[in-house]
């Protein structure tokens, strides 16, 4: 293995970093910022999350564990990779004392009672006769009778129900409503129904097409946005004047790698149907609707630019 192909384990341990962080905060376009910031600062960097995708991909599974938890759950599932093949795709030769080294905790998804993927759905049908559905990247678990969300989005809606998200608890009585975890805050929308949120600071009823963002200190009434909270519940992203930035941020949420823009274009407003089950050709009718190239530095590294 020449130099220029070998990666040192710091930067394989920031990648790994740089995957965890993104798994807990989807659709983060902060986040997304500062890894494109990183990624640009050095081609070992770019090798080094490349790298960390194509193990995805050769293991066929959607998400990557911790590099020291990554080769017992693949074991158990009998992939046909050795542990030595799996360690040279990343370009290190790791000893026992390095492979500490890089465990992490278990990403949510891994250890839930029911999680979701980049890009996959779940519908899971309650005792109760509720009914919940799993968006993109989503972790939930049973706490008794209540739900947990752990990460991602979830649609409940049912008869009565209850969950539990990072700062609040809803109770909803015949009621339709997705809840998300973002960046700092849970995102509470009502489609139809009831809902009682209650925090440490009090409660709050909620109605058909209220929305309400829910944070350590605060709970903030949500407008509508330019995204509409219930279309990927359809299998649809849609948007009506978004920024191209944001709507790059949350089509990410749907695919594996890095997606983003250029500074010149991220302020270019975008409205339309997309279908998430199609993120290639969701790409391909940016650059018909907007004076925008989308260019692949690698599958894994997406970048939309100004037409040349």
């Amino acid at each position: 293995m020449s130099a220029a192909e070998r990666l040192p384990e710091s930067i394989v341990c920031t990648a790994i970093e740089w995957q965890m962080r993104l798994r807990g905060n989807a659709g983060s376009a902060e986040l997304q910022r500062q890894l494109q910031a990183w990624l640009a600062q050095d081609e070992l960097h770019q090798m080094a999350w490349q790298r960390l995708q194509q193990m995805a991909g050769l293991f066929q599974v959607k998400q990557l564990p911790a590099a020291g938890h990554a080769i017992p759950l693949l074991q158990r599932a009998e992939a046909d990779l050795t542990r030595r093949r799996m360690l040279k795709l990343l370009g290190i030769g790791l000893t026992a004392g390095s492979a500490t080294l890089l465990a992490t905790a278990a990403p949510q998804a891994w250890r839930a009672d029911f999680a979701t993927a980049t890009g996959e759905s779940r519908r899971v049908s309650l005792d109760d006769g509720s009914q919940v559905l799993l968006n993109t990247g989503s972790a939930l678990d049973m706490q008794g009778q209540a739900l947990l969300l752990r990460a991602g989005e979830v649609l409940v809606e049912g008869a009565q129900w209850q969950v539990h998200c990072r700062f609040a608890e809803c109770r909803g009585q015949q009621a339709r409503v997705v809840l998300r975890e973002r960046d700092g805050y849970s995102e509470i929308r009502v489609e139809r129904g009831d809902v009682l949120v209650s925090t440490p600071a009090g409660q709050r009823w909620l109605q058909a097409g209220d929305g309400l963002g829910v944070s350590a200190t605060a709970m903030t009434v949500l407008g509508k946005g330019p995204l509409d909270p219930f279309a990927w519940a359809r299998g649809l992203l849609l948007v009506n004047d978004i920024r191209l930035a944001d709507f790059l941020a949350e089509a990410g949420r749907y695919r594996q790698g890095w997606l983003g823009c250029d500074k010149a274009v991220a302020d270019l407003r975008l409205s339309g149907v997309f279908r998430l089950d199609q993120p290639e050709l969701m790409l391909r009718n940016i650059s018909h609707l907007l004076p925008v190239a989308v260019v692949e530095h690698t599958r894994w590294w997406v970048r939309v630019v100004p037409v040349a």
